[in-house]
């Protein structure tokens, strides 16, 4: 009977799930943003999205790599300069990255559009790369080819990688729900590098093994290719939601975006803790030297049982972010995206100390990387729910969405430092101290593996123990305070769609009951917390009282010092004409809305809208870009106008 009874109860839960599934598949569940067709396209076209950047990720300037080092032979010194010198150029790509982006204006949203227009020559990319006639070039034409094709996949997958990875973070202003999706579509998602994980050494078996370059012939190409097609999926099946009022412009001039990180807290919190993490860049090879090289050396298998060896535990492996995926939503729920963090560092550091101690047993060793496995899953999905939230924070703070370069000024910083961890790891430690050169058959001795191993272990446990202090002391962002954030950033956007007659329906009324529950709830939670005795409790009164305060204060937002000082500033400025400030005049919109309404019936006639709406947008941009602070200024008066009405606004909208 019970069992029946548990099969009914399992019944009852797959019959409601379909339901849901049926229910929500075009239109979100209340307070809910994302239909669950719009969830199924992003995951599903993830498959595509991974593929393609995991096989991007095989080509890389690094002795460790099997590619670069084993099937190319290349030495360890000349892919580390090479590394230091990409470093340097990638940060300069960064900046134009994400200047980009942050001025990107499309009909198709910020980020979409690059899943097109970034995936295709990524996967051609890696296709030219892997039919070059490699057996019949020279050592230096073998290391500049890499390089070259190296660099110029910098230019397109970083920006078909963000486009992704990103893509999740705007489609909800709800924080908890951005959690949900990203974890269902990295379950998903997680298909694709599963995949590669089985597929690319037992297929390789067949051809020589990884440490050769014929079968990277093969896979690269139709990993790549296909890779590119089924991430088309994301783009048509999408859309981004970023809470702006309607006439917001996406127009930051490079060096305010650049600097726009150097007073956020938060960012630097994030930014600290990774470049101590990124001393853990060598510890992955460990994998590598124990189950490719070590599994054929301690078992004596030949190179086919090798490979297909190898593609087995690596899938295997990869079971074990199952269970985190499935725990992580309950675990930001109770710990909150703060208290997860701190959870799988101290996870990790536990597990990689345990590596240590069984180094001498490969079974042993293999148990403990698949804990380490579970507790490296959970970054995947607080990395981006944790960006996320400090983006939203920078919007709240600046009133600007900064996807792109909010960290620019602290990945200057970063670039330096991820140059010296990246010196230290693979010269210092790799090839000198445990003498990997170009000698890379020497992986296949056990009294070669071990200490090497050791030592990237070690380099790895002291950058996870060190990530903890900036984090800890620096990133104090709760969940409340986002819900805050996310409610101000609504009513700063209906107060201005209601200035400029653009307002949703709706979304003056959403406004309203945001800041009265607010109002409510601040008076609730002050009654309460003199009569709480729990010290858990109260902690989470608080915690509720500050986020509450955030959005009742946003009324009396121009009557704080610093907003006083800001608008006199304002005033001075806007006392001039941008023919005295900047020597340019503001552009009238009628070109740009002659464009606009150009018949587009023909192929003739939409070449010709396009060329003119360029040429309007192009005068347009100019303006922005030189009276940047002169529009920002006007933009702050006409904010004060209706926030002085803030009564009156409010009073109309609960009158019908």
């Amino acid at each position: 009977m019970k069992t029946n009874g548990k099969l009914s109860n399992a019944a009852q839960k797959i019959k409601s799930a379909v339901s849901d599934m049926k229910r929500y598949w075009k239109q979100p569940p209340e307070g809910r943003y994302v239909p669950f067709r719009e969830i199924a396209a992003y995951s599903v076209g993830g498959i595509g999205a991974k593929l393609l950047i995991n096989t991007v990720w095989m080509i890389s300037l690094s002795g460790t790599s099997l590619l670069a080092g084993s099937a190319l032979g290349l030495k360890v010194g000349d892919l580390t300069t090479l590394n230091v010198i990409a470093t340097a150029l990638n940060f300069v790509l960064n900046m134009v990255r994400g200047y980009v982006i942050d001025n990107t204006r499309s009909s198709k949203g910020k980020f979409r559009p690059y899943l097109v227009y970034m995936g295709v020559p990524s996967a051609a990319l890696v296709t030219v790369f892997a039919l070059l006639p490699y057996e019949t070039m020279s050592y230096n034409a073998k290391l500049y080819s890499l390089f070259a094709i190296y660099m110029l996949l910098q230019i397109s997958n970083p920006f078909y990688d963000q486009a992704y990875t990103t893509l999740a973070q705007v489609m909800s202003p709800n924080s908890t729900e951005r959690a949900d999706i990203i974890t269902v579509a990295t379950f998903i998602n997680s298909f694709a590098p599963s995949v590669m994980g089985f597929i690319t050494p037992a297929i390789a078996g067949f051809y020589g093994g990884l440490d050769t370059i014929a079968p990277y012939r093969v896979l690269m190409p139709v990993l790549g290719i296909s890779g590119a097609v089924i991430g088309l999926i994301t783009y048509a099946g999408t859309k981004e939601r970023i809470i702006v009022a309607k006439d917001y412009i996406p127009k930051v001039p490079f060096f305010k975006g650049l600097a726009s990180g150097i007073r956020n807290k938060y960012q630097w919190a994030r930014s600290l803790q990774s470049w101590c993490v990124f001393l853990q860049c060598g510890i992955g090879n460990v994998t590598t030297w124990y189950f490719y090289y070590g599994i054929r050396d301690v078992l004596n298998l030949t190179t086919k049982q090798q490979g297909v060896l190898n593609g087995t535990l690596m899938t295997v492996l990869s079971i074990a972010s199952t269970p985190a995926m499935l725990a992580a939503p309950i675990l930001i729920r109770k710990l909150g995206k703060r208290g997860v963090v701190i959870f799988y560092t101290i996870g990790t550091i536990a597990s990689m100390t345990a590596m240590l101690f069984t180094l001498r047993n490969i079974w042993a060793l293999y148990i403990v990387i698949f804990i380490r496995g579970f507790f490296n899953t959970f970054p995947i999905i607080l990395d981006g729910a944790i960006n996320a939230d400090i983006l939203d924070y920078q919007q709240y703070k600046t009133g600007a969405r900064l996807e792109g370069m909010l960290g620019q000024f602290v990945g200057f910083v970063g670039t330096f430092i991820t140059m010296g961890i990246t010196y230290f790891i693979n010269t210092i430690l790799i090839q000198n101290r445990y003498g990997l050169v170009s000698n890379y058959d020497d992986l296949y001795m056990q009294s070669f593996r071990e200490p090497i191993s050791q030592g990237m272990i070690l380099a790895a446990i002291a950058g996870y123990v060190l990530s903890l202090i900036p984090f800890c002391l620096l990133y104090d962002l709760t969940e409340e305070d986002h819900i805050g954030h996310i409610s101000v950033l609504k009513i700063r956007a209906a107060l201005e769609d209601y200035a400029n007659n653009n307002l949703s329906e709706g979304q003056l009324d959403e406004a309203v009951r945001l800041y009265t529950q607010a109002e409510a709830g601040l008076a609730e939670s002050r009654e309460r917390l003199d009569l709480v005795r729990s010290g858990k409790e109260k902690r989470a009164l608080k915690r509720k009282i500050k986020a509450f305060e955030l959005v009742v204060r946003e009324k009396d937002r121009f009557k704080t010092g610093e907003m006083k000082q800001e608008l006199e500033k304002a005033e001075e400025l806007l006392s001039h004409s941008t023919e005295e400030l900047y020597s340019v005049s503001e552009p009238s919109l009628d070109d740009y809305n002659r464009a606009n309404a150009m018949p587009e019936a023909t192929k003739e006639e939409r070449k010709a809208k396009a060329a003119a709406l360029r040429a309007a947008q192009k005068a347009l941009d100019r303006f922005h870009k030189k009276a940047y602070d002169y529009i920002k200024a006007r933009a702050l008066f006409k904010q004060y106008e209706y926030y002085s009405n803030w009564n009156a606004i409010f009073e109309a909208s609960k009158n019908g």
